[in-house]
C-alpha cells in the first residue's frame, strides 16, 4: 500500500512545485511565522520564499524562554529576513524589546533592523525597551511618512528628543509609556507632527520645566491619559486640550493643578479615575476637569479617596451635565459616598442608567432633596456588591421609591451562605416600589 501512495505524493509536490512564487508566498501567509521559516529546508527554491510572506514580526513572541545560542540564531534570522538578497521584504508591524541587548553596542543592529523596515513602508511599530541607558532612537522613527501606528514604552532616564524635522503625516495612533520630556514643548512639537492623528495614549510620562500640557488636535478621537505613577511634585503643571473630534476621553491618576479643556463638544464616553488630589489645587481643578467634559453622553467616574471638596459645587451651573445619559460611579475608602452621589445625581437631569457599586454605611438618604432624574428620567439601575445590610436595604429602598419611571433594578449580591440568600432574596423583592413597570432582577 505504500509504495502505492509514493507515486501520488510526489504528484503532490510536483503540483505545490509548479505554483508561482507569489501563491506559495501567499499561502505561507497563513502559517504562524515560525511553520514558515522551517519551509526554507525543502530546497535551494523555498530557502528564502518564506520571507515574503513575514508581514509581522513580534520580539516578544519569537523571544519568549530562548537561550543565548538561539537569541544568536533568531538575529541571524532577522538579518535573513530583513536583508534578503532575492527579494525585499516589506513588513507591516513590528514590534521590538531589548530583551537580549546587553551593552549599548548591541543595539547597532536592532537600530539597522528598525531603519530598515521603516525605510521599506513599515505601517506599525512597537518599541519596549527595558534599560535605562539606550542610544538616540533613530530619526526615521519620527519622520516616517507610512507609519500608521507608534507605541513607545522606554525605561530610559534621560529626556526624549525629537527631532526638529519631525513630521508623522500617515499617524493616527500614538501610545507613549514611562517617557520624559525636558519641556512641553518636545510633546507639542511631536503630537503637531502628527497630521491625521486619531488617538493618543500617554502613561506616566514626566514633563519637566513646564507651566502648561499642551495637546492641541483637530482630528483626534480618542485620549487616555494616565498619572497614576506620577509623583504630585512632579505634576505641577496646567492641562490644556483642545480636541473638537474627541468623542472618547480617559483619565486616570491624580488631579494636577489646573485644567483648561476645551471644544469637547463632540465627547460621547469618558472614564475618568482619580486616585488622589493635589492637595492645593483640588477643588478648583476637580471643578475645571468635570466642566471640561460636560458635554458627555455616558459617565465612568471613580473616586479612589474621597475628597469632601469633589462635589461640593454640585449646585453650580457650570457643572450640569444635560446630555448625560449614563452613570457608572465607583467610589472607594469614602465617608457617606451615596449621600454624594445623590447629591451629585441633581447635576444630571437627564439620566437613564445608573450603575453602582453599594456604599458601606449609608444613612440619612431618606432626608436628601429627591433628583428630577429620578422622578422623570432614570429607566435602569444596577447595583453590585449587595450584602443584606440595613445600609444596603435603605439605598436600594430609596431608589424604588423615588424612582419613579424605573423599568429594571439589577441587584448583583456577594457571595453569601445558602440560607442568608436566600432569606435576603426574599426581602428584596418584597421591597415596595413606586415604578409599576420595575422588574428587580437578582444575580
Amino acid at each position: 500500500m505504500g509504495r502505492r501512495q509514493q507515486p501520488e505524493t510526489v504528484g503532490v509536490l510536483d503540483r505545490i512545485n509548479n505554483l508561482p512564487d507569489s501563491i506559495l508566498s501567499h499561502i505561507l501567509s497563513f502559517l504562524p511565522n515560525k511553520e514558515a521559516v522551517r519551509t526554507s529546508i525543502l530546497s535551494t527554491r523555498w530557502k528564502y520564499l518564506f520571507a515574503s510572506s513575514i508581514s509581522i514580526l513580534d520580539f516578544e513572541h519569537c523571544l519568549k524562554n530562548l537561550y543565548e545560542e538561539d537569541v544568536n540564531n533568531f538575529m541571524n534570522f532577522v538579518d535573513t529576513l530583513l536583508f534578503n538578497p532575492r527579494e525585499r521584504v516589506h513588513l507591516e508591524s513590528f514590534w521590538v524589546n531589548d530583551y537580549f541587548v546587553d551593552d549599548e553596542d548591541d543595539y547597532l543592529p536592532l537600530y539597522g533592523w528598525i531603519s530598515t523596515a521603516l525605510s521599506r513602508g513599515l505601517k506599525n511599530i512597537g518599541i519596549n525597551f527595558i534599560n535605562e541607558k539606550v542610544p538616540v532612537l533613530p530619526t526615521l522613527l519620527f519622520t516616517s511618512h507610512s507609519l500608521v501606528t507608534l507605541t513607545l514604552f522606554l525605561h530610559i532616564k534621560d529626556d526624549m528628543k525629537i527631532p526638529t524635522n519631525a513630521c508623522l503625516p500617515n499617524l493616527k495612533n500614538l501610545c507613549l509609556t514611562n517617557l520624559a520630556f525636558e519641556d512641553g514643548y518636545s510633546i507639542l512639537k511631536l503630537i503637531s507632527s502628527c497630521h491625521v492623528l486619531e488617538d493618543l495614549t500617554i502613561y506616566d510620562c514626566c514633563f519637566h520645566s513646564i507651566s502648561e500640557l499642551n495637546i492641541h488636535n483637530l482630528l483626534l478621537r480618542r485620549l487616555i491619559l494616565c498619572f497614576e505613577h506620577v509623583c504630585v511634585r512632579d505634576y505641577d503643571y496646567v492641562m490644556a486640550i483642545d480636541a473638537p473630534s474627541l468623542v472618547y476621553f480617559e483619565y486616570t491618576g491624580i488631579v494636577g493643578k489646573g485644567y483648561t479643556l476645551s471644544n469637547m463638544k463632540s465627547l460621547v464616553k469618558a472614564e475618568i479615575s482619580i486616585s488622589h488630589f493635589h492637595e492645593v489645587h483640588s477643588e478648583r481643578s476637580a471643578t475645571q476637569l468635570l466642566q471640561g467634559i460636560g458635554n458627555v453622553q455616558s459617565l465612568h467616574l471613580a473616586i479612589e479617596a474621597f475628597n469632601e471638596t469633589f462635589f461640593r459645587t454640585r449646585l453650580d451651573p457650570k457643572l450640569v451635565f444635560h446630555n448625560l445619559v449614563e452613570l457608572e460611579f465607583h467610589s472607594y475608602y469614602c465617608y457617606r459616598k451615596g449621600v454624594r452621589l445623590v447629591e451629585f445625581l441633581h447635576n444630571v437631569p437627564n439620566l437613564k442608567t445608573l450603575i453602582l457599586d453599594l456604599a458601606d454605611g449609608e444613612e440619612g438618604l431618606r432626608s436628601l432633596p429627591i433628583p428630577s432624574c429620578l422622578l422623570f428620567h432614570v429607566k435602569e439601575i444596577k447595583i453590585s456588591g449587595v450584602d443584606g445590610s440595613k445600609y444596603a436595604f435603605e439605598m436600594i429602598s430609596y431608589f424604588l421609591n423615588h424612582a419613579m419611571v424605573l423599568e429594571k433594578l439589577i441587584l448583583k449580591m456577594i457571595n453569601l451562605l445558602g440560607k442568608d440568600e436566600l432569606c435576603i432574596l426574599k426581602k428584596l423583592l418584597r421591597l415596595p416600589r413606586n415604578s409599576k413597570k420595575c422588574e428587580v432582577v437578582v444575580h
